[in-house]
């Protein structure tokens, strides 16, 4: 599976966050050239995960929950509710209507291959991503 658009906003929403220490919706969503209602539910999801904190009243604006040195890509995934799977088979409860998983040549592989994927998304920490070179 490829990385989602909600996935790729709220990348972009972390790295706007970790750069500046606050900024409004609507600023984020300028800065980042999203549209502001996604960035607004986006926000929301990343709230409740409690990676982004929220601050109201005029100086308000949304902050980050946790230090981007802290987080890493697989759990930013998550906290967006998919993480990356490869293939469908590889998502949990997946019932093939083909074969058993144990009988499924191509199904071990690819879980040996996303074994590796979630290795590299929970070692790539996202301060990395967003230094500026």
């Amino acid at each position: 599976m490829l990385m989602t658009r909600e996935m790729d906003y709220a990348l972009r929403i972390m790295r706007a966050l970790y750069q500046e220490e606050q900024l409004s919706a609507g600023e984020i969503a300028q800065r980042e050239h999203m549209p502001k209602a996604v960035t607004l539910k986006i926000l929301k999801q990343l709230h409740a995960a409690g990676l982004v904190d929220s601050r109201r009243g005029p100086n308000g604006g949304y902050l980050l929950g946790k230090p981007c040195e802290q987080l890493n890509l697989w759990e930013l995934f998550q906290a967006m509710g998919s993480g990356m799977v490869i293939n469908r088979c590889q998502q949990a409860g997946y019932q093939c209507e083909n074969r058993s998983v144990e009988e499924c040549a191509m199904s071990r592989e690819l879980s040996r291959i996303q074994n590796v994927l979630d290795q590299e998304l929970r070692r790539t920490r996202l301060s990395l991503l967003f230094q500026e070179e």
